[in-house]
C-alpha cells in the first residue's frame, strides 16, 4: 500500500499510456482492414467493360471562336469599299449657321480688380508673389513677377503684370495714435489690346472687359464667357482666344484644345 500511495500518480500515467498504445493499435488495423476493402472493390470491375470517351467534334466550336474574333457587319445599304471613313462627330466650319457655338452677342461689362499683397525686396527695390483677386473669379491668383501673366492650372486671364512701383503715404488715423505710413504701392496689369489698369494696395478697381454669351446649338442654354475661359460643347472643348466688340459685326475667336484649330464666331445682335 505504501508503495501505491507513493507512486499514485506515476501508475496512473503508465496506464493512461498503455490505453492509448491500444487504441493507436486497433486504429491502425481498421485503416487497413479499410484500405484491403477498397483494393478488392476496385479489383472486381473488369478492364474489359472500361472503354474511351468518344472523340468530340471541335469544328463547330473553332469556328464559333472565329466568328468571336471577326464578327460579321450586317447592313441594309450598299457600301463603298474605297471610300473613306470618317471617324467621329463631323462638325461644320465656323462662320456658318450650323457651327455648334453660337455667339448671341458680345458686350463690355464692369468687373473689380483687387491687389491683395505682396512680397518685396528693399536690396533690389523689387517687389514680388504678387496676390491678386478677380471679382469673377473665386479664387486668388499668385504671380510670381513683373511681366508674368496672371493664371494658375485652371485660367488664363489673358492679364499680365506689366510694373510695380513702391509708394507709401502718411494718413492721420486716431485709431492707430494719429500719423503713420501706410502703404500704396501700385500694380500696373494689362490686357493685350487694352488699356493699361493701375491697381493700389487693397483698393478695389473697376474695369470693363468684354464678354461673349454663348450657347451651344440653337437649343442649349446661355452663358457667360471671357477672355480664356473654355466653351464646352458636344463633347468638344474651345478656348476663348478674343472677344471683339469693337467692330460690326461683333465677333470671338475660340480655338480647339484638341486639334488647334481656330474658328471666327459672328454675332447674331
Amino acid at each position: 500500500m505504501d508503495f501505491l500511495k507513493k507512486h499514485y500518480e506515476k501508475i496512473v500515467l503508465a496506464v493512461a499510456l498503455v490505453a492509448l498504445i491500444v487504441s493507436a493499435i486497433l486504429l491502425a488495423l481498421k485503416i487497413s482492414d479499410l484500405s484491403a476493402t477498397l483494393e478488392a472493390t476496385t479489383d472486381t470491375v473488369p478492364k474489359s467493360s472500361l472503354t474511351n470517351a468518344p472523340r468530340a467534334v471541335l469544328k463547330p466550336y473553332s469556328n464559333a471562336i472565329q466568328a468571336l474574333a471577326q464578327p460579321p457587319l450586317w447592313t441594309n445599304a450598299p457600301v463603298d469599299m474605297f471610300k473613306p471613313l470618317t471617324v467621329g462627330p463631323v462638325f461644320p466650319q465656323a462662320g456658318s449657321n450650323e457651327f455648334p457655338v453660337i455667339l448671341i452677342k458680345a458686350v463690355r461689362l464692369p468687373f473689380k480688380l483687387l491687389f491683395k499683397i505682396y512680397s518685396y525686396d528693399a536690396s533690389t527695390n523689387q517687389g514680388y508673389n504678387f496676390q491678386i483677386n478677380f471679382q469673377f473669379r473665386n479664387r486668388t491668383f499668385f504671380t510670381r513677377a513683373v511681366g508674368d501673366g496672371i493664371k494658375d492650372h485652371y485660367e488664363d486671364t489673358g492679364y499680365r503684370i506689366v510694373k510695380f512701383e513702391k509708394k507709401t503715404t502718411i494718413v492721420n488715423d486716431p485709431s492707430l495714435g494719429g500719423n503713420h505710413e501706410k502703404d500704396v504701392s501700385e500694380l500696373t496689369v494689362q490686357h493685350a489690346g487694352d488699356n493699361p489698369v493701375v491697381l493700389v494696395l487693397g483698393q478695389e478697381a473697376e474695369e470693363k472687359e468684354p464678354v461673349a454669351q454663348v450657347r451651344c446649338t440653337s437649343t442649349g442654354p446661355i452663358g457667360d464667357y471671357r477672355r480664356g475661359q473654355l466653351i464646352e460643347c458636344q463633347r468638344k472643348s474651345y478656348r476663348i482666344i478674343d472677344i471683339v466688340v469693337d467692330s460690326d459685326p461683333k465677333r470671338m475667336v475660340i480655338v480647339d484644345t484638341q486639334t488647334q484649330e481656330q474658328h471666327i464666331i459672328k454675332s447674331q445682335q
